[in-house]
Parts: structure tokens; sequence; C-alpha cells
């Protein structure tokens, strides 16, 4: 019998030697099969490549493939529920429990939030992600006359604490998980949401929320920001220090990549924006006494999936163990729950087209099945396929329902853990993916980090690169897109029903807000007021003072106003952008 070192010998000589005659084998096929068929039978394209990155997609894939990007067994793949969390970060996949099923919803008051939510519940669903319109996610009151025509119609309407406690009247034994997306003004919002959940009498400790808390990406992408961005950072810091001391059972912070997709931002700039702009705002909570260990398991970040089908799969498997490395190497955490990283997946909304909108549908089944073969995450949002004409429709809203019901059910895709495993195809990519991200960061750190890629313009750049070469492409008619650029009709007709919201919405929300003001006790209000600027002078945590003007019914707006008189507001720089 062989010795453990004989034995470890031979196996670690005779996968490089199997990938030696595969590779010859590979080539042989190549010269004496393929070479004369494709010679008769041209292909299609001159070069294949995938759709955001533009690497190279070879006809085959091979052990060699996996041989020449290292790949090792153990080291990148591993087993589901263990380190590098490439296959999972429960060790038993959707066997035991499907991810949550959710869908974003927002618009008008509250009270028609709440009767749109209460539909939605019916409809199967067990998560909410509530949407804030214009003047909300900036700062302002519905009757400002900056936000004249906005009010209501991108998401709900929120000016006071009236509003929650009229969003509320909701059966909170059904909802599981609620997102709250409020970026800029996030102290003012939480605050709102705790003050009204103690109206309603609802637990904390029963109830699940999610607050998104992720300016950065604003910066860099979206422009729903408020304050310059090192105050902005310091605000979403002060938020996950409050939940994690006051409210350890919630989420307070969302790393968006879903919003850096539709900047075009390719799959390797995705992870690596947002992997070090996690970085800093960990970096920020560290500072104030809290440990990696603790920390990092409240960390969470939503990914879109495109139509590049293994493109997406592989993704959400490179971030999985980007994470994971990440947390490990650079910060040194050693549990497992701070190396798992908590992931919300999405089809992407720029897939979908205003033209031929049914086709839609088709699309959003092929994404969120990319969704569920990439690991899912704990729970998946599906757009609807109506979004590029209108809100949703109850109808568009009952199909979005149905199709994650329809992945879960009825494909067997969750049958099994991480079914790709193995995919030469899948493993190469995946591994590529990581390589080139840890690379990007590598440049991002060096640089100083997210804070200073944002302020230097670095990121915006980039995008504006990324969305300058994809729309050429489209423009081209290099990438096809059915309605678009191919397969277009030359008199189309509307296949939808298109949700309107009724005019009167934005005049009875100016009406509430200013009653609101009338009656209510406005010294009281002025002095939380005055606490919310002190504590921003003063560097203290903004949570406390906004709920104390929250719950003497200060609005929105004001104490949005009352740290803009702090930190002043944010402009950008026009030579921060450009390609």
């Amino acid at each position: 019998m062989k010795d453990k070192s004989s034995r470890a010998a031979m196996q670690s000589t005779r996968p490089a030697q199997q990938d030696d005659s595969i590779a010859v084998e590979a080539q042989r096929w190549q010269s004496d099969t393929r070479g004369p068929y494709v010679q008769a039978h041209p292909e299609r394209r001159d070069e294949f490549v995938t759709q955001a990155l533009q690497w190279s997609v070879n006809p085959l894939y091979t052990p060699a493939d996996l041989e020449a990007v290292d790949f090792d067994y153990l080291q990148d793949l591993g087993f589901p529920g263990e380190y590098p969390y490439t296959r999972g970060t429960t060790p038993n996949g959707h066997r035991s429990d499907f991810w949550t099923m959710t869908q974003v919803t927002g618009f008008g008051k509250g009270l028609e939030w709440s009767k749109r939510a209460r539909y939605m519940l019916d409809q199967g669903l067990s998560g909410l992600i509530l949407e804030y319109d214009l003047a909300t996610t900036n700062g302002y009151d519905s009757d400002d006359p900056l936000v004249e025509g906005e009010v209501g119609r991108a998401g709900m309407a929120l000016d006071s604490l009236e509003d929650l406690e009229q969003a509320f009247d909701l059966p909170f034994d059904k909802l599981q998980y609620l997102m709250s997306v409020c970026n800029a003004p996030q102290p003012v919002n939480l605050a709102m949401i705790i003050a009204a959940l103690e109206k309603k009498g609802v637990d904390p400790k029963d109830f699940v929320l999610h607050i998104v808390n992720g300016i950065l990406i604003e910066y860099t992408c979206v422009g729903r920001y408020i304050y310059p961005p090192k105050d902005g950072l310091r605000l979403a810091t002060d938020c996950i220090e409050y939940i994690i001391r006051h409210h350890p059972n919630w989420a307070p912070i969302s790393i968006i990549a879903a919003q850096l997709q539709p900047a075009k931002a390719n799959p390797v700039q995705e992870i690596a924006f947002s992997l070090t702009i996690a970085c800093a705002y960990i970096d920020a909570v560290l500072e104030r006494g809290l440990d990696i260990d603790t920390v990092a398991p409240y960390f969470h970040f939503v990914i879109n999936v495109d139509m590049d089908f293994f493109e997406g799969i592989c993704k959400l498997r490179a971030f999985r163990k980007c994470w994971a490395r990440l947390m490990r190497e650079r910060y040194g955490a050693t549990r497992p729950e701070a190396m798992q990283i908590r992931m919300m997946t999405s089809p992407t909304t720029t897939a979908l087209t205003l033209q031929q909108p049914l086709n839609n549908i088709g699309r959003l089944a092929i994404m969120a099945t990319a969704c569920a073969l990439g690991g899912a995450g704990e729970s998946m949002t599906t757009p609807l396929h109506d979004e590029a004409h209108s809100l949703p429709a109850e109808d568009a809203i009952r199909v979005g329902a149905a199709l994650q019901h329809i992945v879960a059910h009825e494909t067997g895709v969750a049958e099994t853990i991480d079914p790709l495993a193995g995919s030469y195809y899948v493993e190469t990519l995946t591994k590529q993916l990581e390589t080139a991200a840890f690379a990007e960061m590598d440049t991002i750190f060096e640089m100083g980090g997210a804070l200073k890629a944002i302020e230097s313009g670095y990121f915006q750049r980039a995008l504006g690169r990324e969305q300058y070469e994809r729309n050429r492409d489209i423009e081209q008619g290099k990438r096809k897109w059915v309605g678009v650029n191919h397969l277009q009709l030359e008199e189309e007709k509307r296949q939808i029903d298109i949700f309107r919201l009724d005019d009167s919405v934005e005049a009875e929300q100016v009406s509430k807000v200013q009653a609101l003001r009338a009656r209510r006790d406005q010294a009281a209000v002025d002095r939380a007021l005055d606490e919310v600027r002190i504590a921003a002078r003063n560097g203290d945590n903004m949570v406390p003072p906004c709920l104390q003007a929250v719950r003497a019914y200060a609005t929105h707006g004001e104490i949005c106003h009352a740290m803009r008189d702090v930190f002043g507001e944010h402009r950008t720089d026009s030579q921060l952008g450009g390609i």
C-alpha cells in the first residue's frame, strides 16, 4: 500500500496530465472535426463575446480551460455553506426554503400605498420594497415649489409621521420583510418608521425592517443626494450604528449594485465598485468601536442579472466569493456569518423595452431563472413587464408575483444546490470575474478607497465610457434587442393597460401637510429642529434628534433643511463626468 505522501503526489499529477491530454484532444477535434464543419457552415458572427464585458466566448470549454485560470476545486468552489461560499451561503440551497419573494411598490399617498401593499401581499408575496417620490428622496416637502408635478409619482409621498401611520395600515402577520429606499434623508426616514411602528404597536423584534441607506451609490450614478459625500457617509454610518445597537434584528445597509448596472457598469465594475463602497461604510463603522465580526453580517447587496444568462449567473457566484475573501483577507473576519454575503437578486429593468412590452414577460422569466441558478440569495424581487410605460398596473403585479412562483415550483432549478457548478464555462468565467474584480479593487484602494474614487470622478468617468460603448453596440446592431433594433413593428399598438396616478393626489398631499403645520405645537417643532442642528454640528449620531423631531410632527423637509443649514448641499463638478 502506498503511503499518504505517494497518494498525494499521484493526485496532484493526475489532473495536470489529464488536462494535457484533453488539450491535445481538443486541438485535434478543432482541426479534424469542427474546422471542416465551420468552413462549410460559417459562423453567424465574426466574434462571440459576453454582452457587458465583451470577453471572448470560446466555442467549447474543457478542463484545460480551468487549468488555464488556475482553478482549484476546494479553494475556488468548495461546498455550499462553507468558505469561500461560491456555491451558496447556506448548506442546503433552496431545498429547505425558497427565497423571500418581493416586489417594489410606491406611489401616491400613504392610504393608497397601503391598499396596493395589501393587494400585493394577497398575491402570495411576503416582502415589499417601499419606494418614495422624488420630493421625499431629495429632502423636500410636497408643497415646496421645487417639486411641483413630482408628488407621489415615482413613489409614495412622505411629508410627516401621519403619512407612515396611514401607510402602515397593514397585516404585519403577512408582511415578513419591508425594505425602505430613501438614501439621502435616511436618518429622517428611519426615525419616521420607528415612530410609526410605535404608533401601530408593532414590536420591532417581530418585524424585519431593511433600510437601503446606500448614499455613496447615489453620488456615483443615480443623483438623489442632498449633502456633500463625506456628510452623506456620516449620516449613513449613524443609521448603521444606531440599528446595530438598538434594533439588532433589522438590516441597516444595502449596497445597490443594481443601480450601477443600469448605469452600464460591467460585471467587474459592479463587483469592485460595490465592494469598495461597502468597505467605506465598514471602515467608518469600525471607527465607532464595533468589530468586523459584528458589523459585516449586517451588510446586504442588491444585485441585478441582465439578459446575458451565464454572465449574470457567474457574477452572483463571484460576488459571494469576493466578499468572503475580502472580509477574511482584508479585515481578518473569523465568524462564518461575517464572510457570508447577504443578497437580494433581481432581473434588471434595463432589459425591458417600451416596444412590444409583453415580450418583457419572457425576458423576466429568463432573468429570474438565472437569479435562481446563480443562488438567488435571501430574496428576489421582479420588475414588471409594464415598467417601461408607467407605474405597475395590477395585472402586471399579478403576473410578476406568479412568475417567481413558476420559477420556484415548476422549473426544478431549486431542487439541487448550485446546479451549474462544474460547468467548464461557468467555473472559468466565475474565476475570471473574481480575478479581474480584485485587480480593479486594488486600483481603487490605492487611490484611497471608494470615497476618493467618487470625489475624484473615477467611478463616474468609468461608467461614462461603458455607457458610450454599450449604447454604440445597440445603435450599430452588434447587440440584437427585439422590438428596439430587431424584429421591429412598423405600426405598434399598445398591448397593455397603463396605470395612471390621479392628478388630485398632489393637491391633496399639499393640503394635508399644510393643515398639519397649522395645528401642531410649533414651539415644540422649533426646539426639536434646533436639536437636529446642534447634533449635526457636534458630530452626534443623528437618529435620536431626528426621532424627537418626527414625534413632534416636524416634516420630512423641515428636518432635512435643518441639516442643510449645517452640512450645505452637494454640487456636482461637471469635470468629474464624461468619457
